[in-house]
């Protein structure tokens, strides 16, 4: 491919980006602030950004000794009316009444069912814990702004570095270094007598075999493009089990939930050992048992952590039926006092639990410095994996990228980009993914390409080949001749049997 015309150095991209960031948030807050300003109350819940006439059926203590809150209907046996709010939304609490009413706390929604909802507070419970259960309250949907601030945080980390795990890869990536040079074999704990790779996966195609070979390979930077259909993450998990044979500690990331939860039922069907950072209830049924949540309530000391909360649990029915101002100060002390313990015990915990996985799998928002991996220590990843890495703004990139010497992105440019509210920001550059830039900057020289699909007939894969591929894919003699018709359930007419009508 061309190399780019003109590379920006490191400090004009990362000033650049940080003002393609804020116009982004701007158009995402505008879009949102469309939706209430000039709407009543009635309107705004019709549209499902605000709840109504709730009240506080709940208090407890969740992960890390943060207070949760659950709110039902105030009217007994309802359930909530029709709404847009979903586990991760931020949301507002506010006193009902008149106007807009006073916010009292902000938060993260937890949980959402017919019957109620529950938030995690983001500070301390003190301006909900005054207020008795009988108090109608209201959620406002808020526009996100943890993301944007997770994301600039990366870049000031960016912005900062010199020496550091990825220093090296990052000065190739802004070509203030030219890529390492391909290791001349494979690490002999890899291979076989014969010298060639022992695969867990047999079935690679030789394409395949290439990538994995190549990811190991290298020292620095390693692109698996991945077009549709040729196994991209099949490829992806098997460069990963190869490391964790190596011993190496991979921090392996995506985009979005659905696609690390892809990795994680993959990983955990090879019985790697892993560990998934993120709220549970982003995470698919199947994939559950591995967050870091549920390995800490199945853990040798949840039944300590269960007592403690416990205790706080007791002090919060306490508070709500004391009266004297002194007692309920008292009470308020004992509380913090409990989740201060709670929240260090949960950290060694946490610690413990992400230090004993060979693999640890993350969002890349969820893999900022105000996640859990800030306990671990600098130099604890030997590999970055990011996989849909073509779906991701750059940006959004180096807040994992930056722990790891080694990183390894895969994907395929040449399908949808990232999502960008703001056009403006898109055409300026925040649309150009890591992947798409480094593969215009390197070239081959750091690029692997599969090319043996095994999703479409010949007909219709060839024009997507030759758009697109430079005529490199070869369809799967299993799919290469297809038809509807020999599909099961399928009857045979005129339409299902050609490939294209």
């Amino acid at each position: 491919m061309a190399k780019e015309k003109a590379q920006l150095s490191r400090e004009d991209w990362i000033v650049l980006h940080c003002s393609l960031l804020e116009e982004e948030r701007k158009a995402e807050v505008s879009a949102a602030q469309s939706e209430v300003e000039g709407a009543s109350l009635k309107i705004l819940e019709a549209r499902g950004v605000v709840l109504g006439h709730l009240v506080i059926s709940e208090r407890s203590t969740g992960l890390y000794g943060r207070p949760m809150i659950t709110f039902v209907p105030a009217r007994k046996d309802t359930v909530l009316p029709a709404n847009n709010f979903s586990s991760g939304d931020i949301v507002g609490v506010c006193e009902s009444g008149s106007g807009q009413g006073q916010q009292r706390a902000t938060g993260v929604v937890k949980y959402v069912s017919q019957k109620s909802i529950q938030i995690v507070l983001d500070e301390d419970a003190d301006e909900l814990d005054s207020l008795s259960d009988d108090a109608q309250l209201r959620l406002n949907k808020l526009a996100n702004d943890v993301t944007y601030r997770r994301i600039k945080s990366g870049l000031n980390e960016l912005e900062k570095l010199i020496n550091g795990p990825a220093a090296h890869t990052v000065s190739v990536l802004f070509g203030e270094s030219p890529p390492r040079s391909q290791a001349p074999s494979l690490p002999p704990q890899l291979t076989g007598p014969d010298g060639r790779i022992q695969l867990f996966n047999k079935n690679l195609d030789n394409s395949q075999r290439d990538a994995v070979e190549f990811a190991i390979q290298r020292s620095d930077l390693a692109v698996i493009h991945g077009p549709p259909g040729t196994g991209k993450t099949t490829t992806v998990v098997e460069v990963i089990r190869q490391h964790v044979k190596l011993k190496s500690k991979i921090l392996a990331c995506a985009p979005s939930n659905l696609a690390v939860d892809n990795l994680v039922e993959r990983l955990a069907a090879a019985k790697v050992r892993i560990v998934r950072v993120g709220h549970p209830a982003r995470a698919t049924q199947l994939t559950q048992r591995y967050t870091l949540d549920c390995l800490m309530h199945n853990s040798d000391e949840s039944q300590l952590l269960k007592d403690i909360h416990r205790d706080i649990n007791e002090q919060l029915k306490q508070l709500k039926t004391a009266r004297d101002k002194g007692k309920r100060q008292h009470i308020r002390r004992e509380i913090k006092t409990f989740r201060k313990e709670l929240f260090e015990r949960e950290m060694r915990l946490t610690k413990q639990i992400l230090t004993n996985s060979d693999v640890i799998l993350a969002t890349l928002t969820s893999s900022s410095n105000d996640g859990p991996l800030k306990l671990l220590r600098e130099d604890f990843f030997d590999v970055v994996v990011i996989d849909e890495c073509s779906q991701a703004i750059e940006a959004a990139c180096y807040m994992s990228l930056l722990r790891a010497p080694k990183l390894i992105i895969a994907g395929d440019h040449c399908q949808l980009p990232p999502t960008i509210i703001s056009k403006e920001a898109a055409e300026k550059g925040l649309e150009l993914s890591l992947m798409e830039r480094i593969i215009n900057q390197c070239g081959e020289e750091v690029v692997r390409m599969l090319t043996m699909q095994y999703r479409m007939n010949t007909d219709i894969m060839q024009w997507a080949s030759t758009a697109m591929y430079q005529d490199r894919l070869v369809a799967h003699s299993s799919v290469a001749s297809h038809l509807l018709l020999q599909l099961q359930g399928v009857k045979t007419n005129e339409d299902t049997g050609k490939v294209l009508c």
